[in-house]
Parts: structure tokens; sequence; C-alpha cells
């Protein structure tokens, strides 16, 4: 059994939960995704997704759309675009069709990517900046 005290000190020591968009396993979300939050893609959007945070697309995930973030980390696949503000990640299990631009870009030895990469200094994916893109 445990006090009341022990319950309070383990309460207090739980990291904060971060906001996160969740796209889990066996659904299919049709449309756009804007968010400021942080997206996990478990299982299928076709549409773009657009978030001043991070994406991460798990292995058997996959997006068909483009994608504006500030970091991406891809282990399932991508068909579309790919513009991130800081870095993009395509890990061994990742799959891409499409261009990539971002700060910084590592691709794993086993990644599939078919597409153009640009790697530049700066990219903003603030609302603001995705309207002046569109101009």
């Amino acid at each position: 059994m445990t006090s009341r005290n022990e319950n309070a000190r383990s309460a207090a020591f739980q990291p904060p939960v971060a906001f996160l968009t969740v796209i889990e396993e066996g659904a299919t979300l049709v449309g756009d995704i804007v968010s400021e939050e942080n997206i996990r893609v478990r299982g299928r959007v076709e549409g773009n997704v657009a978030t001043s945070g991070s994406v991460v697309i798990e292995p058997r995930a996959a997006v068909i759309g483009e994608i504006t973030a500030l970091n991406l980390i891809l282990e399932g696949s991508l068909e579309g675009r790919a513009t991130v503000a800081r870095k993009f990640e395509l890990r061994p299990t990742g799959r891409m069709r499409g261009d990539i631009r971002a700060a910084v870009v590592a691709i794993a030895e086993d990644a599939f990517l078919q597409g153009k990469v640009l790697a530049t200094e700066r990219i903003s994916t603030t609302p603001q900046a995705r309207r002046a893109d569109r101009r």
C-alpha cells in the first residue's frame, strides 16, 4: 500500500506531457492537418501536414501529401514534398518519393529516397511564412 505522500511525490516526478496529435495505427485521415503541436503518425494520412512542431512517421505508417514541420523523422513512407526548418531524418525503414528541403538532412544507409535534396540555412514553418510561400 502506498501512502498519500508517496503518490504525491511520484506524481510530482512525472515528466510534463507535451502536446501531441496522434493518428493511430489502423486509422486513415483524409484531409489536411494544421497544428502547432507535435504530430505522430502511426496510421495513414492522405493530405498535407503542417505544424510548427515536429512530425514522426512510424515504420508502418504512410503519408501521401506535403509535410511542413520544424523536424521530421521518417521511419514509414512519404509520397510528397517535405519542407523542414531544422532536421529531416530518413531512418533505415523509411521510404520517400518526393523532394526534401531542410536545414539538416540525415539519410540512413538502408533508407529509400527518390527525389531531390536541398539543404538550406533558413526555412520557416510558421503559419505566416507558409501563407507567404503560397503567394
